[in-house]
């Protein structure tokens, strides 16, 4: 997986790389290990890896902090791409990362909460991991998924693994969002990304 991040970055990986750590350290997490790092990034990158292969009219990452996912999918040459986060220090790592990779994404800042951006049909919603300040991380996924639910809009999520997880609850709670996405008809993909982690994605297209 690792290998993927280096193949879609060959000259700025470690730059990547870099940023990455400072970012993770910014939230107060202790990490050590050099491999955890990079398996940590090559997840973010392996998922818009992966969604570069679907057929997009455009994407919104939100919550995106650095958005990988999204500067992966605009390397890989997806346009009309947008990267949404309130906080303004990392997207301005976000915006020095598009800048240095020569990519073309929209960065914005604002409260989705607040201000939910407006998905044209055929878009994708991304959401890595996500967490808000506001509320607590279920209530945020779950708010999520039934957004795209009820407004039947492409979605793509890699939910966030709590410190009250298991290996087992996780994967169950990752159970569930497919189980409602297909009941409401979409074709959901649900996978786990590497052995290492824990992570699962969830990839529910109409």
């Amino acid at each position: 997986m690792i290998s993927r991040l280096k193949a879609i970055f060959p000259e700025d990986w470690q730059y990547i790389l870099d940023i990455y750590k400072g970012f993770i350290f910014s939230t107060g997490s202790k990490v050590a290990d050099e491999d955890l790092f990079l398996t940590l990034l090559a997840i973010g990158v392996r998922f818009g890896e992966r969604l570069s292969r679907l057929n997009l009219n455009g994407f919104v990452e939100i919550g995106c902090g650095l958005a990988i996912p999204s500067l992966t999918l605009a390397r890989l040459g997806h346009t009309g791409g947008k990267a949404i986060d309130i906080d303004p220090q990392v997207l301005a790592c976000a915006e020095d990362l598009r800048n240095r990779l020569g990519c073309k994404l929209e960065i914005q800042c604002c409260d989705i909460f607040e201000n939910r951006p407006k998905l044209q049909r055929g878009d994708l919603l991304i959401a890595e991991k996500p967490t808000s300040y506001k509320k607590s991380i279920l209530e945020v996924e779950y708010n999520i998924r039934n957004w795209c639910a009820i407004e039947g809009h492409n979605f793509a999520i890699i939910p966030s693994y709590l410190n009250t997880d298991t290996m087992a609850s996780y994967s169950e709670r990752c159970e569930k969002y497919e189980k409602k996405l297909k009941q409401v008809g979409f074709k959901v993909e649900n996978q786990q990304i590497c052995e290492q982690l824990p992570f699962r994605w969830l990839i529910a297209i109409k």
